[in-house]
Protein backbone atom coordinates (compact mmCIF):
# COMPACT_ATOMS: atom_id res chain seq x y z
CA UNK A 1 0.00 0.00 0.00
CA UNK A 2 1.17 3.51 -0.78
CA UNK A 3 0.04 6.69 -1.20
CA UNK A 4 0.64 9.11 -4.08
CA UNK A 5 0.06 13.00 -2.83
CA UNK A 6 0.30 16.29 -4.42
CA UNK A 7 -0.94 19.65 -3.92
CA UNK A 8 -3.88 19.35 -6.54
CA UNK A 9 -6.05 16.13 -7.13
CA UNK A 10 -8.15 15.91 -10.01
CA UNK A 11 -10.84 13.04 -9.74
CA UNK A 12 -13.13 14.50 -12.08
CA UNK A 13 -16.43 12.89 -11.09
CA UNK A 14 -16.18 14.78 -8.08
CA UNK A 15 -14.85 18.65 -7.25
CA UNK A 16 -11.02 19.03 -7.54
CA UNK A 17 -9.03 17.95 -4.30
CA UNK A 18 -6.16 20.59 -2.86
CA UNK A 19 -3.75 19.36 -0.88
CA UNK A 20 -4.69 15.51 -1.97
CA UNK A 21 -3.68 12.07 -1.62
CA UNK A 22 -4.55 8.65 -3.32
CA UNK A 23 -4.15 5.36 -1.54
CA UNK A 24 -2.91 2.64 -3.81
CA UNK A 25 -3.06 -0.53 -3.57
CA UNK A 26 -2.61 -3.91 -5.85
CA UNK A 27 -3.20 -1.95 -8.66
CA UNK A 28 -6.33 -0.22 -7.56
CA UNK A 29 -7.27 2.78 -5.99
CA UNK A 30 -8.09 2.03 -2.47
CA UNK A 31 -8.92 5.36 -1.25
CA UNK A 32 -9.29 9.52 -2.20
CA UNK A 33 -9.02 12.31 -0.08
CA UNK A 34 -7.68 15.97 1.66
CA UNK A 35 -3.76 14.71 2.47
CA UNK A 36 -4.15 14.83 6.40
CA UNK A 37 -7.45 12.39 6.66
CA UNK A 38 -5.86 10.14 4.37
CA UNK A 39 -2.48 9.92 6.42
CA UNK A 40 -4.88 9.90 9.53
CA UNK A 41 -6.44 6.99 8.03
CA UNK A 42 -3.22 4.74 7.12
CA UNK A 43 -0.37 6.43 9.51
CA UNK A 44 2.04 3.44 8.42
CA UNK A 45 1.71 3.50 4.95
CA UNK A 46 5.00 4.97 2.65
CA UNK A 47 4.21 8.26 0.79
CA UNK A 48 5.25 9.63 -2.02
CA UNK A 49 4.95 12.95 -2.88
CA UNK A 50 4.13 15.32 -6.43
CA UNK A 51 4.71 18.93 -7.35
CA UNK A 52 1.84 19.43 -8.91
CA UNK A 53 -1.41 17.78 -10.66
CA UNK A 54 -2.27 13.93 -10.10
CA UNK A 55 -5.21 13.52 -12.52
CA UNK A 56 -6.66 10.45 -14.93
CA UNK A 57 -5.04 9.53 -17.88
CA UNK A 58 -6.64 10.96 -21.25
CA UNK A 59 -9.21 8.93 -23.57
CA UNK A 60 -8.89 9.15 -26.83
CA UNK A 61 -12.09 7.55 -27.96
CA UNK A 62 -12.25 8.31 -32.06
CA UNK A 63 -8.75 7.27 -34.28
CA UNK A 64 -8.10 5.62 -37.26
CA UNK A 65 -4.63 4.97 -36.54
CA UNK A 66 -3.53 2.51 -39.90
CA UNK A 67 -3.93 5.99 -41.34
CA UNK A 68 -1.18 7.53 -39.14
CA UNK A 69 1.13 7.15 -42.05
CA UNK A 70 -0.35 9.71 -44.33
CA UNK A 71 0.20 12.66 -41.78
CA UNK A 72 1.04 15.68 -43.67
CA UNK A 73 -0.76 14.48 -46.80
CA UNK A 74 -3.66 16.28 -47.28
CA UNK A 75 -4.87 19.80 -46.73
CA UNK A 76 -7.83 21.35 -45.14
CA UNK A 77 -10.74 21.71 -47.07
CA UNK A 78 -12.80 25.12 -46.72
CA UNK A 79 -12.68 25.18 -50.89
CA UNK A 80 -13.98 21.54 -51.66
CA UNK A 81 -16.70 18.89 -50.65
CA UNK A 82 -16.22 17.11 -48.59
CA UNK A 83 -16.49 13.75 -50.65
CA UNK A 84 -13.42 15.32 -52.63
CA UNK A 85 -11.42 14.79 -49.49
CA UNK A 86 -12.98 10.80 -48.91
CA UNK A 87 -11.94 10.40 -52.97
CA UNK A 88 -8.17 11.80 -52.45
CA UNK A 89 -7.66 9.51 -49.30
CA UNK A 90 -9.28 6.19 -51.62
CA UNK A 91 -6.73 6.73 -54.00
CA UNK A 92 -3.87 7.68 -51.84
CA UNK A 93 -4.24 4.62 -49.98
CA UNK A 94 -4.92 2.60 -53.41
CA UNK A 95 -0.92 3.76 -54.05
CA UNK A 96 0.03 1.49 -51.68
CA UNK A 97 3.40 4.23 -51.46
CA UNK A 98 4.31 2.57 -48.02
CA UNK A 99 5.49 -0.87 -46.86
CA UNK A 100 3.00 -3.14 -44.55
CA UNK A 101 6.41 -2.21 -42.28
CA UNK A 102 6.27 1.30 -42.83
CA UNK A 103 2.74 1.52 -41.70
CA UNK A 104 3.14 -0.85 -38.60
CA UNK A 105 6.29 1.88 -37.90
CA UNK A 106 3.90 4.79 -38.52
CA UNK A 107 1.17 4.09 -35.85
CA UNK A 108 3.78 2.36 -33.57
CA UNK A 109 5.21 5.45 -32.79
CA UNK A 110 1.82 7.25 -32.75
CA UNK A 111 0.60 4.61 -29.94
CA UNK A 112 3.83 5.92 -27.77
CA UNK A 113 3.07 9.72 -28.54
CA UNK A 114 -0.64 9.05 -27.54
CA UNK A 115 1.29 7.33 -24.11
CA UNK A 116 3.43 9.61 -23.43
CA UNK A 117 1.45 12.46 -23.57
CA UNK A 118 -0.72 10.93 -21.17
CA UNK A 119 -3.59 8.97 -22.91
CA UNK A 120 -4.68 5.99 -21.60
CA UNK A 121 -7.45 4.38 -23.54
CA UNK A 122 -7.71 4.53 -27.23
CA UNK A 123 -11.00 3.87 -29.82
CA UNK A 124 -9.36 2.74 -33.06
CA UNK A 125 -10.97 2.35 -36.08
CA UNK A 126 -9.58 0.16 -38.98
CA UNK A 127 -10.30 -1.48 -42.35
CA UNK A 128 -6.95 -4.08 -41.98
CA UNK A 129 -6.32 -6.68 -39.30
CA UNK A 130 -3.02 -5.28 -37.67
CA UNK A 131 -2.34 -7.80 -34.71
CA UNK A 132 1.20 -5.37 -33.95
CA UNK A 133 -1.40 -3.09 -31.96
CA UNK A 134 -1.84 -5.83 -29.65
CA UNK A 135 1.83 -4.48 -28.35
CA UNK A 136 3.83 -1.75 -28.63
CA UNK A 137 7.84 -2.68 -27.52
CA UNK A 138 8.05 -2.79 -23.34
CA UNK A 139 4.01 -2.33 -23.32
CA UNK A 140 4.27 1.44 -22.93
CA UNK A 141 1.14 2.41 -24.68
CA UNK A 142 -2.61 2.94 -24.34
CA UNK A 143 -5.14 0.38 -23.97
CA UNK A 144 -6.92 -0.38 -27.52
CA UNK A 145 -10.34 -0.86 -27.95
CA UNK A 146 -10.26 -1.89 -31.72
CA UNK A 147 -13.08 -2.31 -34.34
CA UNK A 148 -12.73 -3.26 -37.97
CA UNK A 149 -14.75 -1.09 -39.96
CA UNK A 150 -17.28 -2.57 -42.84
CA UNK A 151 -18.04 -0.71 -46.03
CA UNK A 152 -20.90 -2.08 -48.66
CA UNK A 153 -22.74 0.61 -50.41
CA UNK A 154 -24.67 -1.36 -52.75
CA UNK A 155 -26.09 -4.92 -52.87
CA UNK A 156 -22.85 -6.86 -54.13
CA UNK A 157 -20.95 -4.85 -51.86
CA UNK A 158 -23.32 -5.72 -48.94
CA UNK A 159 -22.93 -9.18 -49.62
CA UNK A 160 -19.55 -9.63 -50.06
CA UNK A 161 -19.35 -7.45 -46.32
CA UNK A 162 -22.10 -10.31 -44.71
CA UNK A 163 -20.02 -12.94 -45.71
CA UNK A 164 -16.95 -11.54 -44.10
CA UNK A 165 -18.93 -10.57 -41.04
CA UNK A 166 -20.08 -14.64 -40.65
CA UNK A 167 -16.44 -15.85 -40.79
CA UNK A 168 -14.96 -13.01 -38.47
CA UNK A 169 -13.63 -14.41 -34.88
CA UNK A 170 -15.86 -13.26 -32.35
CA UNK A 171 -13.45 -11.44 -30.35
CA UNK A 172 -12.81 -8.64 -33.64
CA UNK A 173 -15.42 -5.93 -33.20
CA UNK A 174 -16.99 -5.24 -36.18
CA UNK A 175 -18.43 -1.68 -36.82
CA UNK A 176 -19.73 0.41 -39.90
CA UNK A 177 -18.54 3.02 -41.45
CA UNK A 178 -21.40 5.62 -42.12
CA UNK A 179 -24.84 6.31 -43.21
CA UNK A 180 -23.91 7.08 -46.96
CA UNK A 181 -21.22 4.08 -46.93
CA UNK A 182 -23.19 1.07 -45.36
CA UNK A 183 -26.21 -0.18 -46.38
CA UNK A 184 -29.23 -0.34 -44.13
CA UNK A 185 -29.28 -4.24 -43.85
CA UNK A 186 -25.57 -4.27 -43.10
CA UNK A 187 -25.73 -1.70 -40.28
CA UNK A 188 -28.49 -3.89 -39.14
CA UNK A 189 -26.37 -7.00 -39.00
CA UNK A 190 -23.69 -5.60 -37.42
CA UNK A 191 -25.74 -3.88 -34.22
CA UNK A 192 -26.70 -7.09 -34.16
CA UNK A 193 -23.27 -8.58 -33.62
CA UNK A 194 -22.59 -6.10 -31.48
CA UNK A 195 -25.52 -6.80 -29.34
CA UNK A 196 -24.69 -10.30 -29.13
CA UNK A 197 -20.87 -10.22 -28.22
CA UNK A 198 -21.54 -7.37 -26.19
CA UNK A 199 -19.39 -5.10 -28.59
CA UNK A 200 -19.23 -1.27 -29.28
CA UNK A 201 -21.23 0.07 -32.59
CA UNK A 202 -18.74 3.26 -33.43
CA UNK A 203 -20.23 5.30 -36.73
CA UNK A 204 -19.79 8.53 -38.06
CA UNK A 205 -22.82 10.09 -37.66
CA UNK A 206 -23.77 13.97 -38.95
CA UNK A 207 -20.08 14.52 -39.85
CA UNK A 208 -21.39 16.85 -42.81
CA UNK A 209 -24.24 18.67 -43.48
CA UNK A 210 -24.70 16.55 -47.16
CA UNK A 211 -25.66 13.72 -45.26
CA UNK A 212 -29.32 14.74 -44.44
CA UNK A 213 -29.68 15.40 -48.38
CA UNK A 214 -28.78 11.86 -49.01
CA UNK A 215 -31.28 10.45 -46.58
CA UNK A 216 -33.78 12.71 -47.13
CA UNK A 217 -34.33 12.43 -51.01
CA UNK A 218 -31.18 10.25 -52.16
CA UNK A 219 -29.45 13.00 -54.33
CA UNK A 220 -26.51 15.33 -53.40
CA UNK A 221 -22.56 15.13 -53.03
CA UNK A 222 -22.58 11.35 -51.62
CA UNK A 223 -25.06 10.29 -54.65
CA UNK A 224 -22.81 11.53 -56.84
CA UNK A 225 -19.83 10.06 -55.60
CA UNK A 226 -21.23 6.78 -55.18
CA UNK A 227 -22.54 7.01 -58.64
CA UNK A 228 -19.07 8.60 -59.94
CA UNK A 229 -17.25 5.20 -57.94
CA UNK A 230 -20.12 2.74 -59.86
CA UNK A 231 -21.80 1.28 -56.69
CA UNK A 232 -24.95 2.89 -56.29
CA UNK A 233 -27.59 0.46 -57.28
CA UNK A 234 -30.40 1.71 -55.21
CA UNK A 235 -30.26 0.11 -52.13
CA UNK A 236 -30.80 2.90 -49.62
CA UNK A 237 -34.15 3.43 -48.58
CA UNK A 238 -36.06 6.62 -49.33
CA UNK A 239 -39.54 7.05 -48.28
CA UNK A 240 -41.61 9.33 -50.05
CA UNK A 241 -40.99 12.08 -47.09
CA UNK A 242 -37.60 11.24 -46.27
CA UNK A 243 -35.75 10.61 -43.04
CA UNK A 244 -35.28 14.34 -41.20
CA UNK A 245 -31.51 13.52 -40.43
CA UNK A 246 -28.80 10.42 -39.58
CA UNK A 247 -30.37 10.41 -36.19
CA UNK A 248 -33.68 9.61 -37.51
CA UNK A 249 -32.43 6.79 -40.00
CA UNK A 250 -30.55 5.36 -37.10
CA UNK A 251 -33.55 5.31 -34.84
CA UNK A 252 -35.68 3.71 -37.84
CA UNK A 253 -33.09 0.70 -38.22
CA UNK A 254 -32.63 0.16 -34.32
CA UNK A 255 -29.57 1.32 -33.95
CA UNK A 256 -29.75 3.57 -31.29
CA UNK A 257 -28.93 1.88 -27.60
CA UNK A 258 -26.37 2.62 -24.60
CA UNK A 259 -23.49 0.74 -26.53
CA UNK A 260 -23.81 2.81 -29.78
CA UNK A 261 -21.19 5.71 -30.45
CA UNK A 262 -22.16 8.09 -32.77
CA UNK A 263 -18.86 10.01 -34.14
CA UNK A 264 -18.74 13.51 -34.96
CA UNK A 265 -22.52 14.59 -34.19
CA UNK A 266 -21.86 18.56 -36.41
CA UNK A 267 -25.20 18.63 -37.62
CA UNK A 268 -27.37 17.68 -35.20
CA UNK A 269 -30.91 19.61 -33.64
CA UNK A 270 -32.11 19.90 -30.62
CA UNK A 271 -35.00 17.27 -31.26
CA UNK A 272 -32.22 14.69 -32.52
CA UNK A 273 -29.86 15.09 -29.46
CA UNK A 274 -32.88 14.30 -27.27
CA UNK A 275 -33.09 11.19 -29.29
CA UNK A 276 -29.64 10.46 -28.65
CA UNK A 277 -30.20 10.78 -24.78
CA UNK A 278 -33.09 8.78 -24.46
CA UNK A 279 -31.67 6.34 -26.57
CA UNK A 280 -28.58 5.82 -24.34
CA UNK A 281 -26.27 6.44 -26.72
CA UNK A 282 -22.92 8.18 -26.69
CA UNK A 283 -21.36 10.75 -28.79
CA UNK A 284 -17.18 11.30 -29.35
CA UNK A 285 -16.55 14.69 -30.72
CA UNK A 286 -13.72 15.03 -33.27
CA UNK A 287 -13.00 19.17 -33.36
CA UNK A 288 -9.58 19.26 -34.91
CA UNK A 289 -10.90 16.95 -37.71
CA UNK A 290 -14.33 19.06 -38.09
CA UNK A 291 -12.40 22.40 -38.54
CA UNK A 292 -9.86 20.37 -40.58
CA UNK A 293 -12.38 19.51 -43.03
CA UNK A 294 -14.79 22.37 -42.87
CA UNK A 295 -17.56 20.70 -41.35
CA UNK A 296 -18.44 23.45 -38.76
CA UNK A 297 -18.53 23.40 -35.03
CA UNK A 298 -21.02 20.44 -33.48
CA UNK A 299 -23.42 22.19 -30.83
CA UNK A 300 -21.73 21.42 -27.75
CA UNK A 301 -23.83 23.90 -25.35
CA UNK A 302 -26.72 22.38 -26.36
CA UNK A 303 -24.93 19.15 -25.77
CA UNK A 304 -23.87 20.01 -22.16
CA UNK A 305 -27.34 21.93 -21.37
CA UNK A 306 -29.46 18.75 -22.18
CA UNK A 307 -27.03 16.37 -19.35
CA UNK A 308 -24.87 14.84 -22.58
CA UNK A 309 -21.14 14.33 -22.02
CA UNK A 310 -19.30 13.72 -24.62
CA UNK A 311 -16.55 12.06 -25.63
CA UNK A 312 -13.57 13.07 -27.69
CA UNK A 313 -11.35 12.20 -30.43
CA UNK A 314 -8.51 13.45 -32.40
CA UNK A 315 -9.43 11.10 -35.85
CA UNK A 316 -6.90 10.39 -38.19
CA UNK A 317 -4.00 12.01 -39.37
CA UNK A 318 -5.05 12.23 -42.68
CA UNK A 319 -8.11 14.70 -41.37
CA UNK A 320 -6.31 16.49 -38.81
CA UNK A 321 -2.98 18.34 -38.15
CA UNK A 322 -2.40 16.99 -34.79
CA UNK A 323 -3.03 13.66 -32.90
CA UNK A 324 -3.15 15.23 -29.37
CA UNK A 325 -6.35 15.29 -27.80
CA UNK A 326 -4.85 17.93 -25.21
CA UNK A 327 -4.63 19.89 -28.52
CA UNK A 328 -8.81 18.96 -29.25
CA UNK A 329 -9.50 20.68 -25.71
CA UNK A 330 -7.62 23.90 -26.43
CA UNK A 331 -10.11 23.75 -29.62
CA UNK A 332 -13.02 23.29 -27.89
CA UNK A 333 -12.34 25.91 -25.30
CA UNK A 334 -11.70 28.76 -27.61
CA UNK A 335 -14.63 27.92 -29.97
CA UNK A 336 -17.10 26.94 -26.61
CA UNK A 337 -16.29 29.86 -24.06
CA UNK A 338 -19.15 28.70 -22.38
CA UNK A 339 -19.01 25.53 -21.58
CA UNK A 340 -17.18 25.21 -17.92
CA UNK A 341 -12.98 24.02 -18.24
CA UNK A 342 -14.19 21.30 -16.21
CA UNK A 343 -16.89 19.95 -18.93
CA UNK A 344 -14.43 19.73 -21.09
CA UNK A 345 -11.43 17.96 -19.78
CA UNK A 346 -14.58 15.25 -18.47
CA UNK A 347 -14.95 14.84 -22.19
CA UNK A 348 -11.57 13.75 -22.65
CA UNK A 349 -11.51 11.37 -19.09
CA UNK A 350 -14.54 9.91 -18.33
CA UNK A 351 -16.58 10.72 -21.11
CA UNK A 352 -14.25 8.78 -23.19
CA UNK A 353 -13.97 6.12 -20.91
CA UNK A 354 -18.13 5.85 -20.92
CA UNK A 355 -18.28 5.62 -24.44
CA UNK A 356 -15.97 2.72 -24.78
CA UNK A 357 -17.65 1.00 -22.13
CA UNK A 358 -14.36 1.32 -19.78
CA UNK A 359 -16.04 3.61 -17.01
CA UNK A 360 -14.95 1.21 -14.14
CA UNK A 361 -11.43 1.10 -15.28
CA UNK A 362 -10.80 4.64 -16.86
CA UNK A 363 -11.48 8.26 -16.85
CA UNK A 364 -11.74 9.05 -13.13
CA UNK A 365 -9.56 8.86 -9.80
CA UNK A 366 -11.99 6.85 -7.74
CA UNK A 367 -12.21 4.10 -5.24
CA UNK A 368 -11.80 0.61 -7.44
CA UNK A 369 -10.41 2.19 -11.16
CA UNK A 370 -7.02 1.43 -12.33
CA UNK A 371 -4.34 2.99 -10.29
CA UNK A 372 -2.59 4.10 -13.54
CA UNK A 373 -3.05 7.84 -14.03
CA UNK A 374 -0.62 10.68 -14.23
CA UNK A 375 1.33 13.61 -12.86
CA UNK A 376 1.37 16.28 -14.91
CA UNK A 377 2.96 19.87 -14.33
CA UNK A 378 4.03 23.42 -15.63
CA UNK A 379 5.08 27.04 -14.79
CA UNK A 380 2.02 28.03 -15.24
CA UNK A 381 0.29 24.74 -12.99
CA UNK A 382 2.78 25.42 -10.63
CA UNK A 383 1.77 28.73 -9.44
CA UNK A 384 -2.35 28.18 -9.33
CA UNK A 385 -3.52 29.63 -6.63
CA UNK A 386 -7.26 27.81 -6.78
CA UNK A 387 -9.06 25.09 -8.51
CA UNK A 388 -10.62 27.68 -11.25
CA UNK A 389 -7.86 28.59 -12.46
CA UNK A 390 -6.21 25.04 -12.40
CA UNK A 391 -8.74 23.52 -14.63
CA UNK A 392 -8.52 26.58 -17.11
CA UNK A 393 -4.91 25.71 -17.69
CA UNK A 394 -4.94 22.18 -18.02
CA UNK A 395 -7.64 22.69 -20.52
CA UNK A 396 -6.93 25.52 -22.66
CA UNK A 397 -2.93 26.28 -22.58
CA UNK A 398 -2.47 22.77 -24.42
CA UNK A 399 -0.17 20.11 -23.73
CA UNK A 400 1.39 20.57 -19.89
CA UNK A 401 5.72 20.15 -20.24
CA UNK A 402 5.76 17.30 -17.99
CA UNK A 403 3.79 14.30 -18.28
CA UNK A 404 4.86 11.52 -16.30
CA UNK A 405 2.60 8.19 -15.59
CA UNK A 406 2.64 7.53 -11.63
CA UNK A 407 2.07 3.51 -11.94
CA UNK A 408 6.07 3.07 -12.27
CA UNK A 409 7.09 4.40 -8.78
CA UNK A 410 5.00 1.16 -7.12
CA UNK A 411 4.82 -1.28 -10.50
Amino acid sequence: MVIISAPWVVPVAVPVIRDGSIVVTGGRILDIGRRDDIIGKYPQSSEIKYPCVLMPGLVNAHMHLELTHLAGGFCSLPAQKFTEWIDALIARRAQNKESRDEIVAAFTTALKEQYNSGVALIGDIGNEQYDELDGVAGGLQPKIVRMLEFIGPNKKGCQAAMTNLLHLDENTAATGHAPYSTAPDLLKEIKKRCRRLQHIFSIHACECADEREFLQTGTGCFRDFLEKKSSWDGIFPFSETGFSGTIQYFAHLGLLDDTTLLVHCVHVSAKELLVIKDSGAKICLCPGSNGFLANGHAPVELMVDLGLLPALGSDSAASNQSLDIWREMQILAVNHTRIAPADILAMATMGGAQALLHETEYGSLAVGRSAKFIHVSSPDLRICNDSAHLMDILVANGKPAEIEWVSSVYD
